[in-house]
């Protein structure tokens, strides 16, 4: 009896140690990240053509977010309200030339760093100096065969070097090393890549994937009329409208080519994960920094606010919190990450954030309903702002130009309906949500 006794506490000791050990461990966070995905080439996106198993795999074992936008469709202003955690004017940072220092700002770094947490980012960075630690040795060589292109979809053509030259999988190569030896302790990872990014290049392999498969947009001169003055200056200063349809064809098989490429690289830090039994613990998200217009609306790049710009993919994957294959169309930001990471790891509450946590609307809490996204962009002399809510997104230039289309009945931003009379009083109510607290720099300072 005396025996037994005691086995059965040992057992209950034994159960209650390993129950602690397990509550206070910290999650880990892996936060992968492109430049340039717009969320329509992606499988899970509908995209039934594009190979994207990694991220696929990841929407399938966690949430995904059909409406999720970016605060700048540029690179450096969307990177830094990214870790930042406010809109890009409100730190100072209005386009790619800009480089804020973070002065009394906690960014996502600090807040993990302050935590506890081994905080490092590999890859792209182009956010000014938000404090990220250093990892020993971490180099990695830009593919020149890449660097050396034109950005046009006219100079596209398929990179000759081996695909271990790139980059991404430099960092890649990285981000496994660090797993094996630094993932023992508690750790956010960034990995960021620059591909999909122009210029339109990728190893024949994933060329040949989407040769001949591939389509245009529909595109008809009413769509080109309707443009923003900015973007009709943008297709005459790349010459998009002489641009032929073989040419315009091969950057975009090339396109889809490094996004399969960028998802085949995650696949494996995804793996390593598993195999070093990470992946329980660890919270997985995906997004990139804007999008690429890919010829929709007969305009490339990005600094648009239409959806194939603006709009960028996310996804979580942390089946210990969330349900599995949920699709939410709610309004999302970028900007919401941080906010998101903060509850999910019970991080001390960070002053000033302009997004909200995410966990709700992912858990079934909150329907979303209410849910709005903003987005701004400064060039060309006039600076725009951009808000998305459930059914309607609406922008204005200050040049006096205006937008509003009805996403549930138009998701292919058609039909301008700013000027139809039952919807001024809308508009009115779009632009003064959209202007609330905007800082609407001079255009000669953007």
């Amino acid at each position: 009896m005396y025996l037994l006794v005691c086995l059965v506490c040992t057992s209950f000791v034994l159960f209650c140690h390993t129950l602690a050990s397990s509550e206070a461990k910290p999650y880990n966070v892996l936060l992968l990240m492109t430049d340039e995905h717009t969320a329509r080439v992606t499988g899970c996106y509908g995209d039934a053509l594009v190979q994207t198993p990694t991220f696929d795999g990841l929407a399938e074992q966690g949430v995904y977010f059909t409406a999720n936008y970016c605060q700048n469709p540029v690179c450096v202003p969307s990177r830094v309200s990214m870790v930042g955690g406010r809109m890009p004017s409100q730190l100072g940072c209005f386009g790619n030339s800009d480089q804020p220092e973070y002065k009394n700002v906690t960014t996502l770094a600090d807040a993990f760093i302050n935590a506890g947490y081994r905080t490092v980012w590999l890859g792209k960075e182009h956010w000014g100096t938000p404090r990220f630690q250093k990892v020993a040795n971490f180099e990695y060589s830009k593919d020149e065969e890449t660097m050396k292109k034109g950005r046009t979809p006219q100079e596209s053509r398929v990179n000759p070097l081996p695909k271990e030259t790139s980059a991404e999988h430099q960092i890649t190569n990285h981000a496994l090393s660090f797993l094996e030896t630094e993932g023992d302790k508690p750790f956010f990872l960034g990995v960021s890549f620059m591909k999909p990014h122009f210029p339109f290049t990728i190893q024949k392999e994933y060329y040949d994937l989407y040769k001949n498969k591939v389509s245009l947009p529909a595109v008809n001169d009413d769509l080109i009329a309707s443009l923003p003055e900015i973007s009709k200056k943008e297709r005459e200063k790349y010459d998009l409208a002489d641009a032929s349809s073989e040419e315009l064809l091969r950057a975009t098989a090339l396109y889809y080519g490094m996004v399969t490429y960028v998802d085949e690289e995650f696949g494996r830090i995804i793996r390593k994960l598993d195999e070093l039994g990470l992946r329980e613990n660890t919270i997985i998200l995906y997004t990139s920094d804007h999008g690429e217009m890919l010829g929709e609306h007969g305009i490339w790049y990005k600094n648009s606010f239409h959806e194939g710009s603006a709009r960028v993919p996310l996804i979580w994957s942390f089946p210990e919190r969330f349900p599995t294959g949920r699709v939410i169309d709610a309004p999302a930001m970028n900007m919401d990450i941080f906010p998101t990471l903060v509850e999910l790891c019970d991080l001390p509450v960070v002053d000033g954030l302009e997004g909200s946590s995410l966990v709700p609307v992912m858990t079934g809490q909150d329907d979303g309903k209410n849910r709005i996204a903003l987005s701004e962009n400064y060039r060309g002399g006039s600076a725009g702002r951009m808000i998305r809510t459930n059914r309607w997104k609406y922008f204005f230039y200050t040049n006096g130009e205006e937008y509003l289309y009805d996403l549930i009945a138009d998701p292919s931003e058609e039909h301008n309906l700013v000027a139809v009379p039952e919807h001024r009083r809308l508009v009115r109510q779009l632009r003064n949500q959209a202007s609330d607290g905007w800082v609407q720099e001079p255009p000669e300072k953007s």
